[in-house]
């Protein structure tokens, strides 16, 4: 029997000091973002949701809680569905990092599957902390329709993982904030498939 995980990006992020390395940094939604995940409860009102999973930090709780507004889910946070941590990075522009390191900033995206900025992640790292987790969602019997809020780079190494795509692949298609990746996965014979909404 098919069962459906729903991968969703959080609202837009409250930050206004241009594109940067947020990761794991506890930003709240910014009011667009909020009204984002307003709109994606349109999309859940009629899904008989069995269960939800969030990551801790508070733009996917957020949006999880907003979406699932007058629906009686149980909400599972999982430490695992964090954003890729940067490290030292954390808060730090591209520009800046560009400026003042530009050997590792080149070496990133030179090796972007398994470079780590220091104490922080690659995005192989991230993929071998999250995949199992998705696994273990997946084979639970009896949730058939699960909702699971998290981050773009989550959602990605998630893709790539299921589909079995290089991990160098993941930039090849935008994830836009509260998109939706409808997952149809078969246990029977392991099989997934992947829609956009």
């Amino acid at each position: 029997m098919e069962k459906q995980l729903y991968l969703v990006r959080h609202g837009e992020l409250e930050w206004d000091q241009g594109k940067a390395y947020l990761g794991q940094i506890d930003l709240p939604l910014s009011e667009k973002g909020k009204k984002q995940a307003r709109q994606r409860r349109d999309f859940f009102s009629a899904i008989p949701l069995d269960k939800a999973y969030t990551s801790p930090l508070k733009r996917c709780v957020t949006t999880l809680d907003s979406i699932l507004e007058n629906k009686a889910v149980t909400k599972v946070i999982v430490p695992a569905l964090k954003e890729i941590s940067m490290g030292d990075w954390e808060g730090r522009t591209f520009e800046e990092v560009k400026n003042q390191e530009p050997e590792a900033f080149n070496k990133r995206g030179l090796a972007i599957k398994t470079f780590a900025p220091p104490n922080g992640e690659s995005f192989l790292e991230l993929q071998q902390r999250v995949m199992p987790v998705i696994k273990k969602i997946a084979n639970q019997s009896d949730e058939r329709q699960v909702i699971i809020c998290t981050h773009a780079g989550v959602i990605r190494v998630i893709l790539t993982g299921i589909l079995g795509l290089p991990l160098e692949m993941m930039f090849n298609w935008p994830i836009f904030y509260a998109d939706i990746y409808e997952l149809g996965y078969q246990p029977e014979n392991e099989k997934w498939i992947c829609k956009i909404r």
